[in-house]
């Protein structure tokens, strides 16, 4: 035997079989939880409060009255027409009476019967107007904050009365984007939400995005609806991660496998007969330590991912699969 014939090293290593995967980059900034409506219930009619129906945290519908206004005028001329309708309904009846006995005339039925429905619409015009005294809540929410006192006037032009209503049950995400993704980061964009506070993850899209970008900060605004969810609260911040680029079936290696040198980019791999044998590759995109192939690999290929430190080519691999 010739003892001077050097053996062939074998080193453990761990190897990667090349198969398609998903590789996105991402555009990770901040963000945080904010309302879809937030409205202030108004009176239709300005005036002076004469009561206060809710407080904060009540839940209230669409159309519920939350407040009214002093109306006495108006309660007053209500109370004035019933008296007119009264008298006006005993000369109508007495009237159609007298015309079915064939006393009196037809015009004086008429006249009769107009008074009394001419009163009745001007009831109906006044208890209309009544209503516009109240104060409804335009939409179903809860109650944020009601900042006004009996006695208040909602036409005051200083410090007037607010009673906020918040529908949580629409919540959405606004995020900042810096300008240079103007071109990439659009509605319709992919995007990752993360939710450190609740331990939660949600995949959706971006729902609509400002045109304008701001001066001062050299950003735009992102907006992605989120769906009903008692987790959720208005201002939680969330990690918005935002699909920049997206290749469905790539090669995926850690970063650190790349052996640079001044020729291009090696990677080790495991040839037939389980030899280590550098293969020259393309890289292209590359996020959270994971780089994308685009040439030099093929399907199947074994990638030596851990123990190519110390590896030489022609080296003997005692392979376990990752």
């Amino acid at each position: 035997a010739d003892t001077t014939k050097k053996m062939a090293r074998e080193i453990p290593v761990s190897v990667t079989s090349m198969t398609p995967t998903s590789f996105i980059n991402y555009l990770s900034v901040q963000g945080k939880v904010d309302v879809d409506e937030i409205v202030n219930a108004i009176p239709e009619t300005p005036g002076i409060i004469s009561a206060i129906y809710v407080k904060p945290g009540q839940y209230v519908k669409k159309g519920q009255v939350v407040a009214s206004l002093r109306s006495e005028v108006v309660n007053n001329g209500i109370a004035q027409l019933d008296v007119q309708i009264n008298m006006a309904k005993i000369l109508y009846d007495k009237q159609k009476r007298l015309w079915e006995q064939e006393i009196g005339t037809e015009v004086q039925l008429l006249q009769a019967k107009t008074q009394y429905e001419s009163l009745l619409k001007q009831k109906t015009t006044s208890l209309s107007n009544k209503n516009s005294f109240n104060v409804y809540s335009p939409i179903s929410g809860v109650v944020d904050a009601v900042d006004a006192t009996v006695g208040q006037s909602f036409a005051s032009p200083m410090n007037p009365p607010v009673i906020k209503i918040v529908n949580t049950s629409k919540l959405k995400i606004m995020a900042q984007i810096p300008e240079n993704y103007a071109g990439i980061v659009g509605t319709g964009s992919n995007a990752m939400l993360v939710f450190p506070d609740i331990n939660d993850t949600l995949i959706t899209k971006v729902g609509y995005v400002e045109k304008i970008i701001n001066d001062i900060t050299r950003a735009y605004a992102a907006y992605i609806p989120l769906p009903s969810n008692a987790h959720f609260k208005p201002n939680m911040t969330a990690i918005v991660k935002i699909a920049t680029y997206q290749n469905a079936r790539a090669f995926v290696l850690p970063a650190g496998v790349i052996q640079n040198t001044e020729k291009g980019n090696f990677v080790f791999v495991a040839d037939q007969n389980n030899i280590a044998q550098l293969r020259q590759v393309t890289t292209g995109n590359s996020y959270e330590s994971k780089i994308e192939i685009l040439n030099g690999l093929a399907l199947g290929d074994k990638v030596v991912t851990v123990g190519y430190e110390e590896l030489n080519v022609g080296d003997k691999l005692k392979m376990e699969q990752e």
